[in-house]
């Protein structure tokens, strides 16, 4: 992209370029940021002139792959101006990608600001509106970047391309390498009114956390089954479910077991608390459907008003061949609304990233699938009465 306003001109193009003038004008953790592996998350440098031709202004963007947002990382500019026409060239760039299935145009471009290191000045903040900007609703303290003391604490600003979402969830990111059902779980009855996350106290929502993956897991993982029951349980006695959860899953055997086949013991505990679910379920009479739950329906159960928890393979998002959970809580656009509790910090995410997740209907049904044969899982948590 080569874009040009009244003062400037913009050029886009591939790779963390932090112009050399810009670079040493800035303090080693501004620059830190241009520094991060993002090779999979596909980041771009827009880079604004003056009339004069002289660099005034830089920005650095990313995303996952097959996820329809970019990231604003951070936008370094020599003066206010130049700052303001430099992020609204950025968000311009973003809404004229070409798009496919791997890259799609994203729908949703969110800024990030780097409370310690960048805060905005309330010039900033007049130019992100200006330019279409909302501000996020604040994070649950959980991860680093939701903690607002922490020195990589960040807020969220976003632009949607379609109308903005209505029904996002309060953001919690797992504290832990395991607990993504319990959080996605948590996160749905949190949006209904639970109460088990506090603003104030990271401490007391990590133990939430660990309490209920504790009563849900199957050593390390949630499966569906198990995942359901908990939820169930403290939806009923929160009074935050007002219908059973309905529970799909395509294969009729036990699941995340593969990794134990040489340690049996091992294995058949993972079975027998399987086997355990199964019949907590019945008791409870949760829906069970043995079956393939087709993406249309997932789409219509959300647009309705239902909530889904989703299993997914991180293999396409980031790299990670590794089972996960998420809650599909609206739809936008062609594009399903994940809170994904997974933040892949070492690649410069933040909650900025996994807040508000758009994902196409055809990356939801690339990514939910596990297993070889692979099944799929999904839970559904049906809409509040009104």
């Amino acid at each position: 992209m080569t874009a040009a306003t009244h003062d400037f001109t913009f050029e886009a193009q591939p790779g963390a370029q932090l112009p050399a003038a810009l670079r040493a004008s800035l303090p080693a953790a501004r620059t830190a940021l241009w520094d991060v592996e993002r090779e999979l998350w596909t980041p771009r440098t827009i880079t604004a002139r003056d009339r004069a031709g002289t660099v005034v202004g830089a920005a650095l963007t990313a995303a996952r792959p097959f996820s329809a947002y970019r990231k604003i990382v951070d936008a370094a500019a020599t003066t206010e101006e130049a700052w303001a026409a430099l992020v609204a060239a950025a968000r311009d760039d973003l809404s004229g990608a070409p798009g496919s299935e791997e890259h799609p145009a994203p729908i949703a471009v969110h800024f990030e600001e780097h409370l310690a290191i960048a805060p905005l000045s309330d010039a900033q903040r007049e130019a992100l509106a200006r330019a279409g900007f909302a501000p996020a609703d604040t994070p649950v303290p959980s991860v680093p970047s939701t903690r607002r003391e922490h020195a990589d604490g960040v807020a969220a600003w976003s632009f949607w391309h379609v109308p903005a979402p209505e029904r996002g969830a309060p953001y919690y990111g797992q504290t832990t390498d395991v607990t993504c059902g319990a959080v996605a779980a948590l996160t749905a009855l949190e949006q209904r009114g639970l109460g088990e996350f506090r603003a104030d106290d990271a401490a007391e929502n990590r133990a939430a956390e660990i309490g209920f993956w504790r009563r849900a897991t199957n050593l390390p993982a949630c499966e569906p089954v198990g995942l359901a029951v908990e939820t169930a349980k403290l939806g009923a006695a929160s009074g935050t479910l007002a219908g059973q959860p309905r529970i799909y899953l395509s294969t009729p055997d036990p699941v995340f077991i593969e990794e134990f086949s040489e340690q049996p013991w091992e294995q058949e505990l993972r079975i027998d608390l399987q086997l355990e679910a199964l019949r907590q379920a019945e008791a409870l009479g949760l829906p069970l459907e043995r079956r393939w739950l087709e993406i249309d329906e997932i789409v219509d159960a959300v647009r309705a008003g239902d909530q889904v928890l989703l299993l997914i393979d991180l293999t396409e998002l980031i790299a990670d061949p590794t089972p996960h959970w998420v809650l599909a809580t609206e739809v936008v656009g062609d594009a399903l609304l994940i809170a994904d509790p997974w933040v892949q910090a070492p690649n410069g995410e933040s909650w900025v990233d996994t807040f508000a997740l758009p994902l196409p209907f055809a990356t939801i049904d690339r990514v939910t699938r596990w297993g070889d044969p692979a099944f799929r899982g999904a839970i559904v948590l049906p809409a509040q009465a009104e």
